[in-house]
């Protein structure tokens, strides 16, 4: 009888032999002990599984074993469950995360090597999953845990050196040429395996206890809006030894405090607004300590927080920064990247000196490739419940790899060590202090700006495209069922226009004036609230933005009005008989999303009328 590995194999690093080491696991994977023929469903994604069902793959009584890459871990977890599945494995295809092959892996590179497990949460809402909507306090009501919205089905990572085990007794059609990794071996798609008496026997002994977490906040105070919050934070947590994952983070935000406070007590300097650094708990299991914390303050941090710059992570990889963002920021970011020298000698030789002339030149905006390309924020870190329950218009940014793989190869792997990240990412850390000072010279900016530098052209530009793209690809099926796209277009125009004017206004504010000052940044500030919709998404009551919310097929992404997106990607999908209402459901939608339109674009002009 074959057996998986229960852990990730020491190779390099004394820690890796700790005697502290957990066995491989995901975070809310039910605990049980099935068995079933097995079926690979490649990224497990809405498409795959459509294609096993056109192919005649029934999930339902198997096994699911899926790679990670394109979906959040709990995206795939939650769609094999609804097809019935009895468990699923999760593996890291060579493809992926090992593509310059097995010679050129861990400890020699940083690619994945063949005993990583990466582990991770496969909880779908963020928070507490027992208080969801209000905090949770020692008085928080708590719903019973089988009613939480955590799997029902054991889920289990495991290494591509078992998956190759796996795969390679497998039988039933070969899966499709998109669908072949790199291990070797001819993919199929199972449930049988090649001796018919085989299965697959997955046991999970996963179990959930409640505990205390704990944030760290830390404030210095503003000298004359301290009233005004420009937040900072990374969370505490690892599932392992986290170097990268969140400690690269963990060092910047320790050092870019320290030197505040060093500031504060040689000189009495104290910025315009307030600084507030929050350290976070519980992250990895699913955001707990930043969304319970913004749901306890949610109505000062909605009426007081300026914008939240988060650093999950300072590095994964030396090849260029990422940076993911509410459309406001955008330009404060380009500006403090052109002001940070680049840690990259090759790239100062080049004439690249600073870190925004690497970023454009390796990593540009495909419509407007004189940019470098800045990400719609998405979820999958500690900005979720600030940008996307409240409106507090939040950046995280980080130092890369490039796109040979899928993500960071080692992320919540026991290989995720210090040596991983003075030895082979940042000798030197000469990238940690590039992203810890672009952190702090955007943290200046916003705190020490008179007028807030949001760029609400930018994002009447960003709003402006993203409706155009609806009707130019959605268009024709929303007009065949009487739904008119004129209020829509006609609210991003107002926007758009309220944005020209209010630019008319700043040029004229006599800066002089502290109440006139104050009310323009109210203003800029009341922008970003102004897209938040009480009543949530359509099915997604925890996600209330409308315009920069991620898709509900993957967490991690930010998606342009993804409500009416996944409305009419969900239309697509369904049956004739289930389109109807469907259909209502985009068209309430879309009046939502106008009225939030309209709603911004007053919020500039100042008016009840």
């Amino acid at each position: 009888m074959w057996a998986s590995a229960i852990k990730q194999k020491p190779l390099y690093a004394p820690e890796e032999s700790s005697s502290d080491i957990p066995f491989n696991f995901n975070g809310y994977g039910a605990a049980g002990n099935v068995r079933g023929p097995l079926v690979y469903a490649h990224y497990g994604s809405e498409k795959d599984f459509a294609f096993l069902a056109n192919a005649g793959v029934n999930i339902s009584g198997t096994i699911v074993l899926a790679r990670y890459g394109q979906s959040f871990r709990a995206n795939i977890a939650q769609r094999a469950e609804e097809q019935g599945a009895l468990g699923l494995l999760l593996f890291s295809d060579p493809a992926d995360y090992a593509p310059a092959g097995p010679d050129f892996v861990y400890p020699h590179s940083y690619f994945m090597p063949p005993s990583a497990a990466p582990l991770g949460t496969t909880k779908l809402v963020d928070g507490d999953p027992l208080t969801p909507f209000y905090p949770a306090t020692e008085s928080a009501f708590r719903i019973p845990e089988e009613e939480a919205p955590i799997p029902k089905i054991p889920v289990q990572p495991i290494s591509y050196s078992d998956a190759f085990d796996l795969l390679s007794e497998l039988s039933g059609a070969a899966a499709p040429e998109t669908w072949q990794g790199d291990l070797n071996i001819t993919y199929h798609l199972g449930p049988a395996f090649r001796e018919a008496e085989w299965s697959v026997n997955l046991e999970v002994n996963n179990y959930n206890t409640m505990t205390t977490t704990y944030n760290v906040i830390g404030v210095l105070q503003g000298r004359e809006e301290p009233d005004r919050y420009v937040m900072l934070g990374n969370h505490l947590d690892s599932w392992l030894f986290g170097a990268v994952d969140p400690s690269s983070g963990t060092a910047a935000m320790l050092e870019l405090s320290r030197v505040f406070l060093q500031l504060y007590n040689e000189t009495g300097w104290r910025p315009r607004r307030s600084l507030v650094f929050c350290g976070w708990g519980a992250e990895e299991y699913g955001l707990v300590g930043s969304v319970e914390w913004t749901e306890q303050f949610a109505k000062q941090l909605s009426n007081r927080a300026v914008a939240y710059l988060n650093v999950d992570m300072a590095i994964e990889g030396n090849y260029t920064l990422r940076t993911k963002s509410a459309p406001v920021l955008t330009e404060a970011v380009y500006q403090s990247a052109r002001r940070i020298p680049n840690p990259n000698p090759e790239e100062v030789a080049a004439g690249r000196t600073t870190v925004y002339d690497t970023w454009a030149h390796r990593r540009p905006d495909p419509v407007q490739p004189d940019f470098p390309l800045m990400q719609l924020i998405g979820s999958g870190s500690d900005y979720k419940g600030l940008q996307h329950n409240i409106g507090v218009p939040c950046m995280d940014t980080r130092y890369t790899h490039d796109d040979k793989t899928l993500g960071e190869p080692m992320y919540h792997t026991l290989y995720e060590t210090f040596a991983l990240v003075d030895e082979i990412y940042d000798r030197g850390f000469k990238y940690h202090s590039a992203v810890t000072a672009l952190w702090g010279d955007l943290a200046v900016k916003l705190a020490e700006s008179k007028i807030l530098p949001f760029s609400l052209h930018i994002y009447a530009d960003y709003i402006s495209k993203a409706q155009k793209n609806i009707e130019e690809t959605y268009g024709q099926i929303i007009s065949s069922q009487n739904i008119s796209l004129e209020f829509f277009a006609d609210a991003a125009v107002n926007f758009n226009k309220a944005v020209t004017s209010f630019d008319k206004v700043l040029n004229g504010l006599d800066q002089n004036n502290p109440l006139a000052v104050r009310r323009v940044n109210d203003q800029l500030m009341l922008v970003e609230r102004s897209f938040i919709d009480p009543q949530g998404l359509p099915g997604r009551s925890d996600y209330n933005h409308v315009i920069t919310a991620p898709s509900k097929n993957n967490a991690y992404g930010g998606t342009a009005f993804a409500g009416l997106v996944d409305t009419l990607t969900a239309i697509n999908e369904a049956s004739k008989n289930d389109k109807k209402p469907l259909w209502r459901i985009f068209a309430q939608h879309l009046a939502a999303v106008t009225h939030f339109l309209n709603t911004a674009a007053k919020v500039l002009s100042d008016d009840l009328w």
